[in-house]
C-alpha cells in the first residue's frame, strides 16, 4: 500500500501511467526481497532509495528470502493483487472502506434509516454532501444566499454559525492526535480481547484435554 498511496501522489492519480510505471514496481519489490535492494530500487520504488533502509520494516535485518522461480511467479501474484492493472483500475480512486463508512454515517444524520423522507430525500443527501465538501459555516451561508435569505454581519446567528463550525473543526483536529489515536486502540483491544474471551470455542486443531485422571469419565466421549 505504500507503493499504491506514493506512486498515487507522484502521479497525481493518472491511472494509464500508474499501470505502466507498476510492472517495475512489482518486479523492484521481488528483487528487494530477495535481498537486491539497490539500483533497481533507487530507480523504480516510490518508497526504497535502495539503501537497504527501508528492508527492516518488512524482514530481519541482514535477512534474504530464498527463492526459486516457482516462489518469485508467487510472490509476483500477491503483489499483483494489490498493484496489478485490474487492482489498480478497481482502486484508482484511492478510497477505502473507512472513508465509504464515514460518509455513509454522515448520511444517516440527515437520512436516518427508521424514517422514510418520500418528499425530500435527494436534497436531503446534496446538502449533506454540499457541508461535507464545503464545511459547515460555508455551507450555510450558501445555502441561505441561494434562498435570498439575508444574514446580517456581526449578528447572532453569524455569531452561533462560527461558534459550530469551530466546534465541528477542533472535533476533528482532536480525533487526528496521538493521544487520541492511541485511545480508541487501546479501546478497540480491550473490546476485541472480551470478546473473545466471551464467543471463543476451541476448534478442532486445539489440544484435547486429557480426562485419564478421571475414571468416571472414561465411558463419555467428550474428547
Amino acid at each position: 500500500m505504500a507503493e499504491l498511496k506514493a506512486a498515487h501522489k507522484t502521479h497525481q492519480g493518472k491511472i494509464e501511467t500508474l499501470k505502466r510505471v507498476m510492472s517495475e514496481v512489482i518486479s523492484t519489490i521481488v528483487l528487494c526481497f530477495r535481498g537486491y535492494c539497490g539500483n533497481q530500487c533507487a530507480k523504480n520504488s516510490y518508497v526504497c532509495s535502495g539503501n537497504k533502509r527501508q528492508a527492516k520494516n518488512f524482514m530481519p535485518a541482514n535477512v534474504k528470502v530464498k527463492m526459486v522461480a516457482s516462489d518469485q511467479e508467487v510472490l509476483k501474484k500477491c503483489i499483483e493483487m494489490v498493484l496489478g492493472p485490474l487492482a489498480l483500475e478497481a482502486t484508482k480512486l484511492l478510497t477505502t472502506t473507512q472513508k465509504c463508512e464515514a460518509v455513509n454515517r454522515s448520511y444517516q444524520a440527515v437520512v436516518p434509516k427508521n424514517v422514510t423522507f418520500s418528499r425530500n430525500c435527494v436534497g436531503r443527501i446534496h446538502g449533506q454532501v454540499h457541508k461535507l465538501n464545503q464545511g459547515y459555516a460555508d455551507s450555510v451561508l450558501e445555502k441561505t444566499g441561494q434562498l435570498k435569505a439575508t444574514l446580517t454581519p456581526g449578528s447572532k446567528v453569524i455569531g452561533q454559525i462560527a461558534y459550530e463550525d469551530r466546534s465541528i473543526r477542533n472535533r476533528k483536529r482532536q480525533s487526528k492526535v496521538t493521544k487520541a489515536r492511541a485511545l480508541r486502540a487501546s479501546t478497540r483491544d480491550r473490546k476485541y480481547r472480551l470478546h473473545e474471551e466471551m464467543h471463543y470455542c476451541r476448534g478442532i486443531s486445539d489440544p484435547k484435554p486429557d480426562y485419564s485422571s478421571l475414571p468416571h469419565l472414561q465411558h463419555h466421549k467428550y474428547a
